[in-house]
């Protein structure tokens, strides 16, 4: 992990900061991953990324880390990735 991306040191335990990226898999041959993002940001931009590839060909994905250092990958489902209104 490079320097800018390690940990801040301040969370806590009642309040771990968990870190968000979208993981894209174009084609679902490339990954490309965008981030970290807050929540609300992560949400768009993926709702963005699928309004843009209307074939729905790439692959959208939350990537996680936790205050621990572990990764997790989780897909979205089609709700999340609907327009907001």
């Amino acid at each position: 992990m490079s320097e800018p991306d390690r940990l801040t040191g301040t969370e806590t335990l009642n309040e771990p900061r968990t870190r968000n990226w979208l993981l894209v898999i174009e084609g679902d041959i490339e990954p490309l991953l965008i981030g970290p993002l807050d929540v609300d940001e992560l949400f768009a931009s993926a709702r963005e990324h699928r309004a843009s590839d209307p074939s729905e060909e790439d692959g959208l994905h939350v990537l996680s880390m936790d205050a621990e250092g572990n990764l997790c990958v989780e897909a979205f489902t089609h709700g999340e990735l609907a327009p907001q209104e």
